[in-house]
């Protein structure tokens, strides 16, 4: 089985002008933990996840202007590690389990094409009776 078969079409995406109050709006708009950050090209320069948002979270020091303010590239993985739609499901999986990542990028030809997440992996087996 091929990433392209299992990977959600339509990722969550802003640009690195974005702060982290419009990625907090995304994800929540899009019910998503990922946001892929794409350059002009729309080739992904990093992602940021609702984990990141947690990291920065601060109850006693948080303002809305703050989540105004601070922007995606401040507290995104910068080159985030990606993989393309034609590789291997297996070989997809265990990069997320080697670099203890939550989500792939997938990209062909340098642009965005996809997203793969521990949750297509959960959704898929949820769906489908297992091989016996």
């Amino acid at each position: 089985m091929k990433v392209r078969e299992m990977m959600n079409e339509k990722p969550a995406t802003l640009t690195a002008q974005a702060s982290l109050a419009e990625t907090l709006d995304t994800m929540a708009k899009q019910k998503s933990r990922h946001v892929v950050i794409l350059n002009e090209s729309r080739a992904p320069i990093g992602i940021i996840s609702d984990r990141d948002l947690a990291m920065v979270y601060d109850p006693e020091a948080i303002s809305k202007g703050r989540w105004n303010e601070t922007k995606v590239t401040q507290v995104m993985t910068p080159s985030p590690i990606t993989v393309g739609s034609g590789a291997d499901l297996q070989a997809a999986a265990k990069m997320l389990l080697q670099h203890a990542i939550s989500a792939l990028p997938v990209v062909d030809d340098g642009k965005l094409v996809g997203i793969l997440s521990e949750k297509d992996f959960v959704r898929h087996f949820a769906r489908n009776k297992p091989e016996e």
